[in-house]
């Protein structure tokens, strides 16, 4: 079972380098996109969210593996559980690690991001979604670190001898555990409330991840049915991660004993009903919206269904490989061999990431108001950069966990051998006849894709060409009076100097949109100017006023405002927001909610972490 600790062999050290080397490539990629902004990305006005967003879900929702399996099983007290627990939970620490980050790497300014901290609003589900993931976090770590004390008891007694940097590691990791009955009185007390506790907190972050969509007045997303259709979605992923690194770790270090066919059995059975659990919630979300044909839905769904266009093709290997093949892949036996459950794994994962990208990615496309009404074809698709950051992203998740497997036991040692000597082998679903000898044998799953994504970074950094940014002109807008009339002028300056014939275009800031006044060409002098519009109403009289270039192209987007008085002055309005939840002042009754189920589950991180204090105080008594 120690297997795992033995040195890296040849093919090891090409795994491990592969997997530095797409890390490394992808944060470059993303120092690039830091530099040079969101403009090297596929990212524009349409599509705000994209690759970034489709993997920040996606890795959440794969987070749910450890959590949700792990404690359901502890709590229903599953003994064929032992040997998948501490894999399944690392595959949460990891996951969130690697997903949670995503949301700030789709950030042009990430340093904004301390704006949801300092001036957060607590009727907002982009709040609740920081509070609940930061909560995840957290009880993941002590949820993984609790249950492999035990664990590190054991290695820093088998260590004690040997005065080394993972000997004293191990040795301040355990808190001096001894498995004394008082100590192991705590360590359950502490492990089975934080298998209650954490189940609750895992299902709010997929169901408050869900929200930020389904709250939103888009269409396929503003659907009830989202909080349980993610959720369901996040197992299911989740499910289909840990028979895939079950897999990967079974056969490269010669776990076969401890990681048997009926543990793959048994998840395959999960994984097939989370699967028709699946295909039913995919049916009601696309039947309903097909059913009713509204005009913005009814473009959605051509847009996902409709002829063999790009997301037509998504769509339809989605369903077909991802959902289909592994329901029938899952349904038949296979007379003990687990190629195809790991199959079956692989697809839903892959399908999984698929069904991400089109619930983001096409909605952002499907406008209200039609683009082409107002000449413009919306697109996405992700640039060098993108794949580049989402590959080093997932190649810093399996150096997390090769380095961890490294470092710590994979499989429970402590349960597995309880589990044996008061259940027997065949009760808990392992084999073991002997003391397994293999030695580390070197994994080579993978190292080609990683090297082609390395290879594919450096091509493409030395194709692209270092842009140097122009200067920009700069506009500054007044009033003035001319033959008895107000008028808006518009001073535009480029490099100190006034820029004569740039096209400047002015309009008023009203509740909906921008209303136009006009257009004008700048003169020597770098001026243009239209007439001041009268009898608008505006707040306490005064109007705000926009000027933007419109032509040259390159300064198109150079634009400025300024408020001015001479509206006509409307009476304010004592309650501009409606009785709702996303009204500027959050309802009592929410902030209570809120604040109290915060207040129990850090509670109850208080009460564990009492526990490893009481285990560490048995250590010197």
């Amino acid at each position: 079972m120690l297997g795992t600790f033995a040195p890296f062999g040849r093919a090891g050290r090409i795994w491990l380098g592969a997997l530095i080397v797409t890390s490394l490539a992808g944060l470059s990629a993303y120092c690039y996109q830091l530099v040079f902004g969101l403009r090297v990305t596929g990212m524009r006005e349409y599509v705000s969210w994209g690759v970034y967003m489709t993997n920040f879900v996606f890795f959440i929702g794969v987070s749910h593996a450890g959590t949700l399996i792990s404690a359901i099983l502890r709590v229903t007290n599953a003994d064929w559980r032992r040997s998948i627990t501490r894999m399944a939970e690392a595959i949460t620490v990891f996951a969130l690690i690697v997903g949670a980050p995503q949301v700030i790497i789709d950030m042009g300014r990430p340093d904004r991001i301390l704006n949801v901290i300092i001036h957060g609003r607590l009727n907002s589900p982009i709040l609740w979604d920081v509070c609940s993931i930061a909560t995840y976090i957290c009880g993941s770590l002590l949820y993984l670190y609790v249950a492999m004390i035990p664990d590190l008891g054991i290695l820093a007694s088998s260590s004690a001898g040997q005065p080394t940097l993972r000997s004293r590691i191990y040795k301040f990791l355990s808190l001096g555990y001894r498995g004394a009955p008082e100590q192991r009185r705590y360590l359950e007390r502490a492990l089975a409330t934080m298998a209650v506790i954490i189940i609750p907190v895992a299902i709010s972050v997929h169901t408050v991840v869900s929200w930020i969509f389904g709250m939103t007045l888009r269409p396929g997303w503003h659907s009830t049915i989202f909080g349980p259709y993610f959720v369901i979605g996040a197992i299911f992923s989740g499910t289909a991660a840990i028979i895939t690194a079950m897999a990967v770790f079974r056969k490269v270090y010669g776990l076969e004993e401890y990681l048997t066919y009926r543990h793959f059995r048994n998840l395959a059975a999960l994984l097939f009903a989370l699967n028709l659990l699946y295909i039913y919630f995919t049916l009601s979300e696309y039947l309903t919206v097909w059913y009713t044909s509204e005009s913005t839905d009814k473009r959605l769904i051509d847009t996902l269904m409709g002829g063999f266009g790009s997301y037509g093709l998504m769509f339809w290997s989605f369903v077909v490989l991802g959902l289909f093949v592994p329901a029938v892949l899952l349904a038949i036996p296979a007379k003990k061999s687990i190629v195809p459950i790991v199959v079956a794994a692989v697809l839903i994962n892959i399908g999984m990431w698929i069904k991400r990208y089109l619930i983001i990615i096409p909605t952002l496309l499907t406008t209200f108001i039609p683009a082409a009404a107002a000449g413009a074809t919306p697109r996405y698709f992700p640039t060098w950069v993108e794949w580049t950051v989402s590959a080093g992203a997932l190649a810093f998740f399996l150096l997390l966990f090769t380095l961890f497997a490294k470092w710590f036991p994979i499989i429970s040692i402590w349960e597995t051998v309880e589990g044996v000597e008061e259940l027997g082998a065949e009760r808990i679903g392992v084999e073991i006849k002997s003391v397994p000898t293999t030695g580390a044998r070197g994994p080579v799953l993978a190292t080609a894709v990683c090297v082609i994504a390395a290879v594919f970074f450096v091509s493409g950094n030395s194709a692209v060409a270092q842009e140097i940014p122009k200067p920009q002109p700069k506009i500054t807008i007044s009033s003035s009076v001319e033959e008895g009339k107000k008028m808006i002028v518009a001073t535009v300056m480029l490099d100190g100097k006034p820029l004569s014939g740039a096209r400047v275009g002015f309009f008023v800031q009203r509740r909906f949109g921008l209303m136009t006044l006009g257009a004008e060409e700048t003169i020597d002098d770098g001026t243009a100017a239209v007439t001041f519009p009268e009898g608008l109403p505006g707040e306490e009289g005064k109007l705000q006023i926009v000027a933007q270039i419109q032509t040259p192209a390159e300064y198109a987007s150079v634009q400025t405002q300024g408020s001015f008085d001479g509206g006509t002055p409307i009476r304010a309005q004592t309650n501009l927001f409606p009785r709702a939840l996303w009204s500027p002042h959050a309802p009592f009754a929410l902030v209570f909610s809120i604040v109290s189920l915060l207040t129990i589950v850090w509670g109850t991180y208080v009460f564990v972490i009492s526990q490893l204090i009481q285990i560490r105080k048995g250590a010197k008594t």
